[in-house]
């Protein structure tokens, strides 16, 4: 009977030890850098800040923001890419993370094989915009004129761009054509949506939220399966009648140098979901109207892997050459 109680003492002190071992493993030893591949003062750089503050405080470590912008975010990506893989240095991904690889010749990384994913950030679902004078009032109005006038009805966009590569793809499911009007910047494209010289733009809510509180564009669609809560009367392709049709995200994530010990990857995860959690962080991101998520490391790499699906078919139809 003692024998058998001390097994059972010697079994419970083994499976003990070890747990506190697999804590003590996923401690983060030194300051953490992450990397922004962005100027300071975007979307992404803010959102990389909300987080990093508030994942300095759960792992008792500086998280440096580190601004290394350039080339739609393959300086930043690359940095990564070539530091060890020692779960200190995390790198903030953005849409040009999954679709530079099907429009860049010479990629110094790939995106699957050189990174693991940790969280899904948030996410902002494509919206179909038309100025506020323009005469189709629904989505269905919108591709009947389309069709009605083929390769009429003006599309705006910047090239390569999300929304470039969602018009793109919005024309292929619908069968229909459209004149696309290619800009240099979103400022100038919004210019022409209001001023009714374009007729629709494939864009974020953050993108419109000046002219949507000024009255002078409308939101006719939502490029996502699911409504948005920032604009919850307007209705999805799907309830619009076109069933099937998605146009993708913008999207902020984070990830590191693959190889990087699950354990640490998994903790890291978890204290990122949980800086999402905290109400005062969502409020500072429903600033700029995107889905908080914080998801977990299996749930962002579907996420990346349905995005790269997505925009290797769009660049595709787009005609888009790797340069």
């Amino acid at each position: 009977m003692q024998t058998r109680n001390f097994i059972r003492l010697a079994a419970g002190f083994a499976a003990a030890f070890a747990a506190c071992a697999a804590l003590a493993q996923a401690e983060i030893a030194k300051p953490l850098r992450l990397v922004v591949p962005y100027p300071p003062g975007g979307s992404s750089d803010v959102q990389a800040r909300l987080v990093g503050a508030g994942l300095a405080e759960r792992i008792g470590q500086s998280v440096i923001v580190d601004n290394r912008p350039g080339a739609a975010g393959i300086i930043g990506a690359e940095y990564v890419a070539r530091q060890p893989a020692d779960g200190h240095t995390l790198l903030l991904a953005a849409p040009p993370f999954v679709i530079t690889p099907y429009t860049v010749a010479k990629l110094p990384y790939d995106v699957r094989r050189d990174f693991a994913p940790l969280s899904l950030v948030a996410r902002a679902p494509m919206l179909v915009a038309v100025g506020r004078d323009f005469p189709a009032g629904t989505f269905a109005s919108l591709v009947a004129l389309a069709k009605e006038r083929p390769g009429k009805v003006t599309h705006a966009y910047i090239n390569g761009g999300v929304g470039h590569l969602s018009g793109a793809l919005l024309a292929r499911r619908l069968k229909i054509e459209l004149l696309n009007v290619p800009y240099k910047g979103s400022a100038p494209a919004l210019a022409d949506l209001v001023g009714g010289h374009v007729a629709m733009l494939l864009t974020t809510q953050l993108d419109l939220a000046a002219q949507l509180g000024a009255g002078t564009v409308r939101v006719l669609a939502i490029g996502a399966p699911q409504r948005s809560r920032f604009l919850p009367d307007v209705p999805t392709l799907a309830e619009a009648g076109f069933p099937g049709v998605e146009l993708g995200y913008w999207f902020s994530g984070l990830g590191m140098r693959a190889g990087t010990r699950a354990d640490l990857l998994e903790r890291l995860s978890s204290d990122i979901a949980a800086v999402l959690k905290q109400a005062d962080v969502r409020q500072k991101l429903d600033v700029q109207s995107v889905d908080v998520i914080g998801s977990t490391t299996a749930q962002y790499a579907a996420f990346l892997e349905a995005e790269l699906g997505r925009w290797a078919e769009a660049v595709a139809i787009a005609g888009i050459k790797p340069q």
